[in-house]
């Protein structure tokens, strides 16, 4: 570039920073005069709305912009650009920032192509006919979930990711049972399960990010069916719904919550709900007449049709970190020893196509489908699910699914169609989570390969202040009331005990956690 064209796109930024905006077309403006810091991130899919709405926080209210890669919020990559709000690391405030965020393969792409140094597919972000404005363009984002552009530009060779996010430990992720390919983005891709060498995971600089709470699933129909069940509706009722903001949760709210046993969903994951004889459906919600009270029958039948319904669960791939937490949780896999483990019902390695899934209301069995990201997984159990009937009838499809407590159903008030559960009477929210009175709580973590980024010194202390602010109390209050029930900040995050806790260490700091790195360990009361 010459002289007089670095003169004229550095004049474009200032207009750029006076306008407080940083729009595909000032991004292009920054990036030659090379004054914009790009971040590259991969994994973790269940934490995408975390990370939108940190970055959201570190970023000048006015110049913060969501872009996708399409419209629908499925999408499998995201970035987020600003002018910085304050100063992070060594970048100072006003920086231009264009981070990305890669959810496709979950917590895998965010562990073993970060320890291999190897090219990954990201969104491409130009001022061309690959981004176009949409809910409004050009007036800067007030909710991180709602995106401003759409880019349906990607890049692969040569790029790689500065930083990786796992739901869990990256060790947990190099067990069979949670190998993936490197790319579960394409359509039945080839399994690779070679595992991380302890060289390689060496290569890796890993630390805590937050605690993440995951609950179980089921669509609506499924949902109402269960409060009738469960006697929180009348027999024929409408189904009593939860307040779209979560802020406005209260006692009376919970109370309306129905609840699936632990050990049926443990069965439902593995293949072994299925098949009438008060296995399937049937097991939790009646398809004879029954009794709330012992010995008394006082209910007609919820769903005589409850035990010849398909067991439909929507699962995320292999190589998810939200599918690792719940092999080890309800599965004891890998955890257990041999017969001690279960193997988790799966199609290994299914295309995203979960309207297959659906196709049959009633087969007394059980069906898995599998989505590359959290997005896809909601699609499934919520809409999708929701939307099927069985041909020339009215009886409906039910299906269950494992998310990340951070997504809101009816976020940006549109209803996904699906709802979380209590498992065994617990609660799926931050306020029992951190007190130890929900279990379903796992640690995430951020890693960046030390090799890759040596000397890098500005780009690690970006990474380095953006994995210790994001956990901290501090910095999960400053997030949204959706995001907020999704994360806790772990017990070494704040000082002093858990009952004395004050301020923001009250509101979020968790007094509950697993041995470090292991999240085969027990939850345990740490203060």
């Amino acid at each position: 570039m010459t002289k007089l064209n670095l003169i004229a796109a550095a004049v474009a930024l200032l207009a750029v920073g006076s306008a407080q905006a940083l729009t595909p077309a000032e991004i292009a403006s920054a990036r030659a005069a090379g004054t914009l810091k790009e971040i590259r991130i991969a994994g973790a899919s269940a934490l995408r709305l975390s990370v939108a709405a940190y970055m959201k926080e570190i970023c000048g209210a006015s110049s913060f912009h969501v872009i996708w890669n399409s419209s629908t919020d499925s999408t499998n990559h995201r970035a987020y650009s600003c002018n910085l709000g304050a100063t992070v690391g060594t970048y100072v405030a006003g920086t231009p920032v264009l981070v990305y965020k890669r959810d496709a393969g979950g917590s895998g792409q965010g562990v073993n192509p970060i320890a291999t140094a190897a090219d990954q597919t990201h969104m491409r972000v130009l001022n061309d006919a690959t981004c176009t404005a949409i809910n409004g363009g050009a007036t800067p984002a007030t909710d991180a979930a709602i995106p401003n552009y759409v880019c349906t530009g990607t890049e692969t060779t040569g790029i790689k990711s500065d930083a990786g996010i796992s739901d869990v430990e990256p060790a947990l992720l190099q067990t069979s049972v949670n190998l993936a390919t490197f790319d579960q983005s394409l359509p039945n891709p080839t399994p690779n399960v070679i595992a991380l060498t302890s060289v390689q995971l060496a290569t890796l600089n890993v630390a805590p990010l937050a605690q993440a709470l995951f609950a179980v699933a089921v669509n609506k129909k499924a949902y109402r069916a269960l409060q009738e069940a469960q006697g929180i509706i009348a027999p024929g009722g409408a189904l009593v719904d939860v307040p779209a903001d979560q802020a406005l949760w209260n006692a009376a709210t919970l109370a309306t919550i129905p609840s699936l046993p632990i050990n049926w969903v443990r069965s439902a994951f593995t293949g072994q709900a299925a098949g009438g004889a008060k296995r399937g459906w049937d097991a939790v919600i009646p398809n004879t007449p029954y009794s709330l009270d012992s010995g008394v029958t006082s209910r007609p039948a919820v769903d005589a049709r409850a035990n010849f319904k398909t067991v439909n669960v929507c699962r995320r791939t292999e190589g998810s970190g939200t599918q690792a937490a719940s092999n080890a949780f309800f599965a004891n896999n890998p955890c257990g020893a041999g017969s001690a483990a279960f193997l988790p019902a799966n199609i290994n390695f299914s295309a995203d196509t979960e309207a297959t899934l659906l196709a049959t209301v009633e087969s007394s069995g059980f069906r898995v489908q599998e989505a590359s990201g959290a997005g896809g997984v909601e699609n499934c159990v919520g809409n999708d699910a929701d939307a099927v009937t069985q041909a020339g009838t009215d009886d409906s499809a039910y299906a269950l699914a494992v998310l990340g407590r951070e997504a809101n159903p009816l976020r940006a008030n549109a209803d996904r169609r699906y709802r979380y559960v209590r498992l065994d009477g617990a609660i799926p929210v931050r306020s029992e989570a951190k007190a130890g009175r929900y279990p379903f709580v796992y640690e995430a973590t951020m890693q960046w390969n030390t090799n890759t980024l040596a000397g890098q010194t500005e780009k690690i202390a970006f990474l380095t202040a953006l994995r210790s602010g994001f956990g901290s109390p501090n910095g999960l209050a400053s997030v949204d009331s959706d995001t907020q029930q999704g994360v806790m900040s772990p017990p070494a995050s704040y000082t002093g005990t858990y009952a004395d806790a004050t301020g923001n260490a009250a509101l979020f700091g968790s007094r509950v956690g697993r041995a470090s790195n292991n999240s085969c360990a027990p939850l345990r009361v740490l203060k």
